[in-house]
């Protein structure tokens, strides 16, 4: 990383005042993508079906508990693949590789949690779990990425505030093939609004700045293949799966990820969750 270059600071005074959505920005028209080349992004490995795979999204913060911008340097300290940035410079996200057992997923959030709390303390921070951070944070966004970058310069500053000021954590479930992730993630959207509640500890306020800032947050059911893709091309992310920004999708390394639940240091929640989505995915 070149740790010369300076953060992105946004202006809010001279941006557009419309809403202009994430997805205006993070990619040019895709709606001309071929089928073959839509579904040829998406990495199905059947022997991983039903493992499990956890995102989780951490702020920086000084020992107010104010967030800053110092991801730059905490991965540079980390060192670990197994932790990556974030739009906002103030968060970093934790990775796990996919696992069956829950004892070992539970043993892999424990033992990276404890050395990324280290790791920011060496450096003067700390590393805390929160769904949603103060109003008046900063706004850099991590600097080491072009496309962030654009994104700093060009969106309205309420709907970057939104961006940069939620943190969660995203399940991921594993899938056979195509067909097998359209059934797993049609029996999620089916309890969706439950999901929803699982995940909240905020009052709702953390989906209320997500959907501000993701207008397609909601998952249709998909009919079939063919259905997934129109949709796709109709919202922007037949080019690039990952500007779905759905609270459930179909995601390209072969799995049906949950992106509802805010962020906590309990492990007996995300325990919880995952117990419920295993639940749901067993009765389809």
């Amino acid at each position: 990383m070149n740790a010369s270059r300076p953060h992105v600071r946004h202006n809010c005074g001279v941006m557009r005042t419309r809403c202009i959505l994430f997805l205006v920005f993070l990619k040019e028209k895709g709606d001309n993508v071929d089928r073959t080349s839509f579904f040829s992004q998406f990495r199905f490995d059947s022997a991983l079906a039903g493992a499990y795979g956890i995102e989780r999204e951490f702020f920086l913060s000084d020992e107010e508990g104010m967030p800053v911008p110092r991801s730059p340097e905490f991965l540079a300290r980390m060192n670990d693949s197994a932790w990556t940035y974030e739009l906002s410079a103030c968060q970093v996200e934790h990775r796990t590789s996919p696992e069956y057992a829950l004892a070992r997923i539970m043993a892999s959030l424990q033992a990276s949690h404890e050395s990324a709390i280290a790791v920011a303390q060496a450096m003067g921070a700390r590393l805390i779990a929160l769904e949603v951070a103060p109003v008046n944070m900063s706004l850099d966004v991590y600097p080491h990425d072009e496309r962030y970058q654009l994104l700093a310069k060009q969106l309205p500053c309420e709907t970057l505030r939104a961006a940069c000021r939620v943190a969660g954590i995203h399940i991921h479930h594993g899938a056979k093939n195509l067909e097998d992730a359209i059934r797993i993630h049609n029996v999620v959207v089916d309890r969706l609004e439950d999901f929803i509640r699982m995940g909240d500890h905020s009052n709702g306020e953390r989906m209320r700045l997500y959907q501000n800032m993701a207008t397609n947050w909601k998952p249709p059911r998909y009919e079939s293949a063919e259905h997934l893709y129109t949709v796709a091309r109709e919202q922007g992310f037949a080019s690039n799966p990952r500007d779905c920004w759905h609270l459930v999708r179909i995601s390209r390394h072969g799995t049906v990820e949950l992106r509802m639940f805010g962020m906590t240091a309990e492990l007996s929640r995300i325990a919880h969750w995952i117990g419920a989505l295993g639940e749901v995915v067993a009765n389809r």
